[in-house]
């Protein structure tokens, strides 16, 4: 009998620009008791494919100068809830003050050295919801704890696998989103807000209680609400990679 053929090495897409994901963390045992697991909503990476990108999931575990060799773009998906600021979660403490399940001390650690990284090589980064209120955290910027304590009433923002639609107002002044006429309702879940913008960034995009829903500082873009979950995703994802894609 004929030895098996040797299977065909999958075939390389030439020019494809590879594009990092974090994942969430369940050190819980949530998803499995005993077991800590990575954990992705697939619409993260169907929206970086559509825009023709090649989606890489990241983890701690692999070195942070092979996430930068191998990526030329990063995303900070979703998570669990933050602290008021770095500067002052010096302990753990913060953990039962928040509205919903902290995350893991370990993502965020990971993930500000992934982001400081990616950033000081002046790379794209696009912060989503948790990856957002991390990025205004790590430069400088502080958060609303939680969103249901504020003493002016406002809108309903989802968050604790809950989705809820507002609409959006786009700052005029802003490079990344200037020029796009938003859809009528984008998908927001967060029980968490920025507060004080980080030094150095500006508000790009409100919703309709003056919750701010997107930052920006040169290449790091920050959305509040899920765009991969929402018809604004074909613009956000595919303007983002060509920025990722700019000559510098």
């Amino acid at each position: 009998m004929d030895a098996a053929a040797p299977p065909v090495p999958p075939r390389l897409t030439p020019g494809l620009p590879v594009i990092g994901v974090t994942p969430s963390l369940d050190a819980a045992g949530r998803l499995r008791a005993g077991a800590e697991y990575w954990y992705l909503n697939r619409n993260y990476t169907r929206a970086l494919a559509q825009a023709g990108a090649a989606p890489l999931l990241l983890c701690p575990d692999t070195p942070i100068d092979v996430c930068l060799a191998q990526c030329q773009g990063l995303v900070l998906s979703g998570g669990g809830d933050l602290p008021q600021s770095f500067a002052g979660a010096a302990n753990s403490s913060w953990q039962s003050q928040v509205p919903g399940e902290a995350e893991s001390l370990e993502r965020i650690a990971w993930e500000r050295d992934l982001l400081q990284a990616f950033a000081e090589q002046g790379r794209a980064v696009l912060g989503v919801c948790f990856g957002m209120q991390l990025m205004n955290l790590h430069f400088g910027g502080t958060l609303q704890l939680d969103l249901a304590r504020r003493q002016t009433a406002g809108l309903d923002h989802g968050g604790g696998g809950s989705s809820v639609p507002h609409a959006l107002r786009i700052a005029p002044s802003s490079r990344f989103f200037g020029g796009w006429a938003p859809p009528a309702r984008v998908s927001s879940s967060h029980r968490q807000a920025v507060a004080e913008v980080a030094p150095g960034f500006s508000v790009s995009a409100w919703a309709e209680d003056g919750v701010i829903e997107a930052i920006e500082r040169g290449t790091l873009i920050g959305v509040e609400w899920h765009p991969e979950s929402d018809a604004s995703g074909s613009f956000v994802y595919s303007r983002w990679l060509a920025q990722t894609l700019k000559p510098r």
